[in-house]
């Protein structure tokens, strides 16, 4: 599990460093990855198959 986290530290790290972004940035942007992901499953589940 320890290298799982360390990989994610690291990717965060490479992501942060090629856009410019802060932490805080990062946050946003996590934020609204979730948000847009979220939207979209409610799309498919309760508008395309009717649930």
């Amino acid at each position: 599990m320890r290298e799982i986290i360390e990989k994610h530290k690291k990717l965060l790290k490479i992501v942060k460093e090629q856009t410019g972004l802060s932490d805080y940035g990062m946050y946003w942007l996590a934020f609204l990855e979730g948000g847009l992901t979220i939207w979209f499953l409610e799309k498919i589940l309760f508008h395309w198959l009717r649930f």
